[in-house]
């Protein structure tokens, strides 16, 4: 009995360590060809004079900074982060924990740039601690709920005209959904952008965040 417990024992390991191989070439190779892609993309999209990039982990992602001809820019920051789709044992869990692949955009402005408020379009339950105890200040914003297509999102603001400007940018994609919180954040000179990054729609959403990072 104890013979044949070890014999399955050791089928299964076996098992599991070919597959976990398999997994690891075929996950490498998709994480590779959507990072690949992300970054033709984003350098389309701002078309930078100088750019620096840091990996983040092999296959999972990586941090860009991009230097754009605009005077009022100081620099464009990007994050992609994925699933690490190389790890048959670790994948299962990243998906409860991380959800699904991401894209972080900031447009970092210069010092003499000014925002006439602070205004946030946050989605629901994206935070899973809430945006109260996320957003600094909520206490003195204004809070409201609003549906975009099938989602509901928050909107915390002291300035209206600005939220009105992240509802139009959001109503004015194909999948509005992709987006998890877009703000403009005059403390930090920032516009900031966290989405969920599905490739064939990353063209559109960093053309036109970069349009609104220009018209704000």
């Amino acid at each position: 009995m104890d013979g044949s417990i070890a014999v399955y024992l050791f089928i299964f390991i076996a098992l599991i360590a070919g597959l976990s191989t398999l997994q690891f070439y075929r996950g490498r190779k998709q994480n590779l060809k959507i990072l690949e892609h992300s970054i033709r993309v984003l350098e389309r999209s701002f078309k930078p004079k100088d750019k620096n990039y840091t990996v983040i982990g092999i296959y999972i992602g990586y941090d860009a900074t991009y230097k754009v001809i605009h005077d009022m820019i100081k620099n464009i920051k990007a994050v992609v982060l994925l699933l690490p789709r190389q790890s048959l044992l670790y994948m299962p869990i990243a998906k409860l924990t991380s959800r699904f692949d991401k894209v972080f955009l900031i447009i970092n402005y210069k010092k003499d740039k000014n925002f006439p408020g602070e205004a946030h379009l946050v989605k629901k339950r994206y935070y899973r601690l809430g945006i109260k105890r996320t957003i600094k200040g909520i206490e003195k914003m204004r809070i409201e709920r609003i549906s975009i297509g099938t989602n509901k999102y928050y909107l915390v603001y002291t300035h209206r005209s600005l939220v009105e400007k992240l509802i139009n940018f959001a109503k004015q994609l194909e999948d509005p959904s992709i987006i998890n919180h877009l703000a403009i954040i005059p403390k930090n000179k920032r516009l900031y952008l966290a989405a969920k990054l599905v490739p064939d729609q990353l063209e559109e959403l960093a053309k036109k965040f970069y349009k609104l990072g220009l018209s704000i």
